[in-house]
C-alpha cells in the first residue's frame, strides 16, 4: 500500500492517506499509529 503523510500543525496529528483512494485515511499522534489506523480501515 502506498500512502502519503500529512501533519496537522494545530492539533499535532499525523494523517496517512491512501494515494489510490483519498477517502481512506488514518489519524494518529505518531506516523506509525496513523499508518496502522489506515491499514486497519483498509482491511
Amino acid at each position: 500500500m502506498k500512502y502519503r503523510i500529512l501533519l496537522d500543525l494545530n492539533d499535532q496529528l499525523f494523517t496517512a492517506v491512501d494515494v489510490n483512494d483519498s477517502n481512506r485515511y488514518g489519524n494518529g499522534t505518531t506516523i506509525q499509529s496513523a499508518i496502522a489506523n489506515l491499514k486497519q480501515k483498509a482491511a
